[in-house]
């Protein structure tokens, strides 16, 4: 039997396995083709029409300028602190029915606003709007994690409530003891 009818005779094996692999990564071509938006790549590691599709999207969260408007004293409270930058949703919430009550309410008077809700303890809450007095929120930002910038004001939080003689540290409160939520400032 010639040599070459015996190594495709005894190859056939390999042959298959050539086979499936190229039609596998042939495959896989053709569907990353459809599957990869038209823009990805472009300008780095992400579908660049993508910015121009967010900034499209009507804003989920208010500008804290909307909130403002009610709120003066809040306005008061933060101008110069620290937290004048910190935007109203982050310790609050979206607010969308509330400020959509408080807009109903300047053209009928005698509209209730519902005052926010106690927060629930979860970063994830369904909602609306709320009012949090709790450690957790400010550590979200300030507790010493790794990420964490290097020139933003972080704590240890056992070794700050010590130092500061919090005089329950465990409690969710405890922050509150010295520092005001809308100025930082003891």
């Amino acid at each position: 039997m010639p040599r070459l009818t015996v190594f495709l005779r005894d190859s056939g094996h390999l042959w298959l396995l050539l086979f499936v692999i190229l039609a596998g990564g042939g495959a896989f071509f053709l569907i990353r083709a459809q599957l990869v938006p038209a823009t990805y790549g472009d300008t780095g590691a992400y579908r660049a029409a993508a910015l121009q599709d967010n900034a499209n999207r009507p804003a989920i969260w208010s500008k804290d300028q909307t909130c403002l408007e009610c709120h003066q004293n809040v306005a008061e409270e933060r101008h110069g602190s620290l937290h004048e930058a910190v935007r109203c949703f982050h310790c609050h919430g979206v607010g969308t029915e509330h400020i959509a009550q408080a807009r109903l309410a300047t053209q009928k008077p005698g509209t209730s606003i519902p005052p926010a809700a106690a927060w629930d303890g979860d970063f994830f809450t369904k909602l609306d709007l709320y009012v949090t007095q709790d450690r957790k929120t400010c550590l979200s930002c300030h507790q010493d994690a790794v990420g964490v910038p290097s020139g933003f004001k972080k704590i240890q939080v056992k070794v700050h409530l010590e130092e500061m003689g919090a005089s329950d540290p465990d409690s969710p409160e405890s922050c509150f003891e010295c520092h005001k939520g809308h100025n930082t400032a003891p």
